[in-house]
């Protein structure tokens, strides 16, 4: 994967920085010095670069935006919205640049800067000289022809850059300088990535040379070429033997894995690893695991929606395909809003794989549709996941639902912003690259400015080349009609099925939730969306489920009530909040296995118990609910 720089590359938007002076002459001025220069050619190890932005000039000094110049030289980029820095890796180099700062970090070292990023028609521009030749490259300028010759190495060989190993912790991914080892089977990484990416973690070396990885509490020191480790200071024998290479101590992943708690994988013929620590990754813990048959249960006799927050499914079509989307701007989803309330509320749930050939670009955008009425985002808050790993109700669903019950959605900088008539904004953006699936859930409160009734429309979008996603107001593409993948909009996210009183001591009593029949409540036929076709959903994703169970207890005493939980449809999993605490269910193959929740004491003559979930993306429904007295 990413073999951006095989024979070359091209570049579409950071800086070219240290043109001599005179030698970028501008076809038009704007303010703060600020020129633009489309008539210079970039050339990167010997292919011309297409920019689709303008190219800028300060100070003589080009600027192209930020994005497409760390993909065209093959650097990984993380942005972060509060400091207004953008950290990008590339050959285990680290460059961190700041809009608006003459000082750039380079491997944490301050480097003067001769012009600063900065932010151009909502997209952040870089200096391409510093950027070019920090990352190891040679910058060359023709004032005749007006052109920038870029050669990039791989620092080291002067060969172009081979595919790099890349390591998932959680939901970070890192370009690593060094290389995952196996041997006899098991996968190897230095230890500097685990305490340099995980929270409560830092390394060191004994004087005795071992060396120490603390983790959250807990103490692993490691000897080269020994079998035992030391766990909190107890002796444990493991199978693989830590070893040196290139001055780093290579640690066993799979024994951090299991000590910790926690999920591995290494895909070798994409170089990729995955690593999942429960104790980041998630707020909530699992439930234990049963085995054993399970009773065929009922549907829920009842259901109906609740709650005054619609929600609008982008999930189709769910794989992204040049067929389906064959142009480089799309809509994936859309939802027209007409509202008679000030203020709306909106929950947009997503699921896409991308399989377009390269890195795109998907948003979340509102469009203004008023001529009159400014609307406000007074509450903005989301949550995203990616992976390129296939277990993607573990990797991606459970994240999202595990954050949602929990009330746990991350702030949005979206938060605040106004909209005015005829605008168009952008809530949310994510970058995915090719081969990655990627589930998000945002949250989105609207409110109309001056009290009238606002008119927008919400729409979920997607770029092949950076285009500005405000600019992608289209329909939708035309629905997957062959994957029966939900798309539209309904007037709620929150569903809630009442069961019939359980009697104490009564015979167990089992319950089939998103069976697709009784609760079966958002359909293609009453999507509020129907533009180029909708989708029903049957398996309520990225709703609320809740099951209210009366009890009656007529025996005069204390008595202890048992809820489990059984995959019915196929492989389950999803979180489940039981009276106010939240669980996690791994996943359950369809009636051979079960979790139990914790068990109830009942103590009145009636009570209910309030059960709520969240299904996991990616598997399949439905799921069962058994009620008995213990």
């Amino acid at each position: 994967m990413f073999k951006k720089f095989k024979t070359s590359c091209m570049i579409t938007a950071v800086a070219l920085a240290s043109i001599l002076p005179g030698q970028a002459s501008a076809s038009a001025a704007s303010d703060k010095g600020i020129q633009v220069k489309n008539n210079v050619s970039i050339n990167i190890n010997g292919e011309t670069l297409r920019v689709n932005d303008p190219i800028l000039n300060k100070s003589d000094f080009l600027l192209l935006p930020m994005r497409a110049l760390y993909e065209a030289v093959g650097a990984s980029v993380d942005w972060n919205n509060e400091s207004l820095t953008a950290s990008a890796t590339r050959n285990g180099k680290v460059v961190d640049l700041t809009i608006d700062s003459m000082t750039a970090l380079v491997d944490g070292q301050a480097v003067s800067m001769d012009v600063a990023p900065f932010m151009y028609k909502d997209r952040t521009y870089m200096p391409l000289r510093f950027v070019s030749e920090n990352f190891d490259g040679t910058v060359n300028w023709d004032a005749t022809t007006q052109t920038v010759d870029i050669t990039l190495t791989d620092g080291t060989s002067g060969q172009p850059q081979e595919d790099p190993y890349i390591l998932h912790i959680n939901n970070q991914r890192i370009v690593m300088k060094d290389p995952i080892v196996t041997k006899q089977g098991r996968s190897y990484i230095p230890a500097n990535y685990i305490y340099e990416y995980l929270e409560e973690s830092s390394g060191k070396w004994l004087p005795d040379n071992s060396f120490e990885l603390q983790i959250s509490g807990m103490s692993f020191i490691f000897k080269e070429n020994s079998n035992q480790v030391l766990v909190n200071d107890e002796v444990v024998t493991m199978e693989e033997k830590p070893f040196m290479q290139n001055g780093k101590m290579y640690v066993p992943a799979s024994f951090i894995v299991n000590a910790l708690g926690g999920n591995l994988r290494y895909i070798t013929e994409k170089k990729e690893m995955y690593l999942y620590v429960y104790h980041y990754m998630y707020t909530s813990s699992f439930l234990e695991k049963s085995y054993g048959a399970t009773s065929a249960p009922e549907p829920v006799p009842s259901a109906r929606l609740e709650g005054d927050r619609d929600l609008m499914i982008s999930d189709n079509p769910e794989t992204l395909t040049r067929k389906l989307v064959p142009k480089s701007n799309a809509t994936l989803a859309q939802y027209q809003v007409k509202a008679d309330a000030g203020t709306n509320k909106h929950r947009i749930f997503g699921w896409h794989y991308n399989t377009l050939g390269s890195e795109v670009q998907i948003g979340i955008t509102v469009q203004n549709n008023s001529s009159t009425e400014s609307i406000k985002v007074i509450d903005s808050k989301g949550i995203n996941q990616k992976t390129g790993n296939n277990w993607v109700g573990h990797d991606i669903g459970l994240t999202l639902a595990d954050a949602t019950l929990n009330e746990k959605l991350k702030k949005s900088s979206s938060k605040g912003i106004v909209i005015a008539p005829g605008e168009t904004k952008v809530i949310e953006s994510y970058d995915l690259f090719h081969d990655y699936i990627i589930g998000f859930l945002h949250d989105l409160d609207i409110q109309a400015v001056n009290g009238g009734k606002p008119e927008y429309t919400i729409r979920t979008v997607l770029t092949k080349d950076q285009s500005d996603l405000t600019s992608i107001l289209s329909d939708p593409v035309a629905i997957d009609e062959y994957a029966k993948h939900p798309r539209g909009a309904w007037t709620s996210s929150t569903i809630l099925a009442e069961l019939p009183a359980y009697k104490v001591d009564s015979p167990e009593v089992g319950y089939n939730i998103s069976n697709g029949r009784t609760d079966n409540l958002q359909t293609a036929e009453n999507s509020l969306s129907q533009i180029n076709g909708a989708m029903g959903n049957p398996g309520h994703f990225g709703m609320n489920y809740k099951v209210s169970i009366p009890l009656v207890n007529e025996t005069g005493k204390t008595q202890t009530i048992k809820l489990k939980l059984a995959g019915r449809g196929g492989l389950y999993s999803g979180a489940v909040k039981v009276n106010g605490n939240v669980y996690l269910v791994p996943s359950l193959r369809a009636s051979t296995e079960y979790v139990e929740l914790p068990s109830y004491k009942m103590k009145g003559s009636s009570d209910t118990i309030q059960v709520e979930f969240m299904h996991a993306g990616g598997v399949n429904l439905p799921v069962a609910i058994y009620v008995e007295t213990k």
